[in-house]
């Protein structure tokens, strides 16, 4: 659940003890005094700290001083010039759900009072206030709000937590994601990030925005493969009433509701050609124009995009815009396939189970070194979103604590648990000497990992579990996997 910076402010307030404020919206003078009054009578100690009370004439004046400052608890009466307390209320709902306000009136209607609550009000009292009655209140409204809005903090930093360390790995590739995460996530410039489906862009996006000065801000992601192309204009950029056929009103696009935060295009190779043209234009000028409209909208926000397509190619074939591609690639985020990236599986693997084991009561599974190595050597052709089904399928299958090969394979494809390359259909295309050492060459070295992942890295036992020489196995492990062969400890 997402918490307004407002709400955050209240939770520093809280911690370094100042004022409990409580608003009271009232423009009676008189019920202000007996108000007053009442707060003063009740038992409010056993709260702790001090109180401060401000006092608001009317909801606007109630709404600009929620936007300068943090506030603890609304009095506000029902009947107010301009807008309605029950609209106060709404409002406030939508600024911070778990500020408790208590809405004040002298009409004792069961309608009142339901439609009060409907909106959002904690409670409702009727005038004139009892001090005892309103203590009582008070307690149970503030202790509720407390129950709430820790439970937010700690759901947001859990959300952000498992987010971030979903992000994990040990390869130089992984460690060069991570910085272009933290330098894209310090600018205002647009970014690019480009990786096969499954590779984890939209957690790279979300992560920046995460980082960035604008993480309490909207983060509005938009699919351009999920809408319709007929609907996709209003959607983005949104229309004017009398635009269209069913604009009874004025609708803001997702464009705009995102202002001040940030905008994730998810598949940006998918937007049609004019669109293009016009998102180009929201860059360039920040500005937006509603479908039917004649007056541009002013934003100001930060622009993330994502693709698994080759868009310089699409540029080419003339299905994407040069100067959009331009535009969009100011910081470029490439993210490398899993099979790219070899060492990280084991990473990801580990933190997923025990992610996953918790959730289902399995908290003690875990891979044996065999199951580790059929995991770094399968393909993954659907990447990290594929290990998470497969990890996932296996706890949920598994009926001891451990984990082996032998219960992975069931869960690959048909014929597909085998070393990474054996299937490479990238082979057909060559000539076949060719392709065949190039099958020989993968397949070697996807063995040696296997092995060498299945046996801790002891260069000797891989080489008794393989049945070939040492030495011999040492020169495969030069030749093929690039590295000097240290002693085994």
């Amino acid at each position: 659940m997402p918490t307004s910076s407002a709400g955050d402010a209240r939770a520093t307030k809280k911690r370094s003890k100042v004022p409990f404020t409580i608003l009271i919206v009232e423009d009676n003078p008189t019920d202000i005094e007996l108000m007053l009054h009442a707060l003063e009578e009740a038992d409010l100690k056993p709260l702790g700290g001090e109180f401060e009370m401000e006092v608001r004439a009317n909801a606007e004046g109630a709404l600009q001083l929620l936007g300068e400052r943090s506030v603890d608890l609304v009095l506000t009466d029902m009947m107010l010039p301009g807008m309605s307390g029950l609209d106060l209320v709404s409002r406030i709902q939508t600024i911070d759900p778990n500020l408790p306000v208590l809405v004040v009136s002298r009409m004792n209607t069961v309608s009142q009072a339901v439609e009060a609550m409907r909106r959002g009000a904690f409670d409702y009292v009727l005038k004139p206030v009892n001090a005892e009655d309103l203590g009582m209140r008070l307690h149970r409204a503030i202790r509720i709000s407390e129950i709430l809005r820790r439970h937010a903090v700690y759901e947001q930093h859990d959300r952000q937590e498992y987010e971030a360390n979903s992000l994990v790995g040990v390869s130089p590739a992984f460690e060069q994601v991570v910085r272009g995460i933290r330098e894209a996530a310090q600018a205002r410039s647009t970014v690019l990030i480009t990786g096969e489906t499954g590779t984890g862009k939209g957690l790279i996006a979300r992560a920046i925005h995460q980082q960035s000065p604008e993480q309490h801000r909207p983060f509005q992601v938009i699919d351009c493969t999920t809408v319709p192309e007929g609907m996709m204009e209003s959607e983005l950029f949104g229309h004017v009433r009398g635009a269209f056929t069913g604009a009874i009103s004025d609708k803001p696009g997702l464009i705009e509701l995102a202002n001040g935060g940030t905008v994730f295009f998810d598949e940006i190779g998918e937007l049609p050609l004019l669109l293009q043209a016009k998102l180009l234009r929201v860059l360039e000028e920040n500005e937006v124009r509603p479908v039917g409209g004649t007056r541009v909208r002013r934003v100001d926000m930060r622009f993330i995009a994502a693709t698994n397509r080759d868009l310089e190619a699409r540029v080419r074939e003339g299905s994407f815009r040069k100067d959009l591609y331009y535009r969009l690639a100011v910081v470029q985020i490439p993210v490398p396939p899993l099979r790219e990236r070899r060492e990280d599986i084991p990473v990801i693997a580990r933190h997923l189970l025990g992610k996953l084991g918790r959730e289902v009561g399995k908290s003690r599974c875990h891979f044996d070194e065999g199951a580790l190595a059929v995991l770094k050597s399968y393909a993954w052709p659907g990447n990290g979103r594929e290990l998470r089904n497969v990890v996932e399928r296996a706890v949920m299958l598994s009926v001891t604590d451990t984990i082996t090969a032998q219960d992975l394979r069931g869960l690959f494809p048909a014929g597909e648990a085998e070393p990474a390359g054996a299937r490479d259909p990238s082979l057909v295309s060559l000539p076949y000497m060719e392709a065949k050492e190039r099958a020989i060459e993968q397949f070697t070295k996807a063995y040696l990992q296997a092995q060498l992942a299945q046996h801790g890295d002891v260069i000797t036992k891989a080489a008794e579990s393989s049945g070939i020489p040492r030495q011999h196995f040492s020169l495969l492990m030069k030749r093929f996997l690039g590295s000097d062969v240290a002693e085994d400890e």
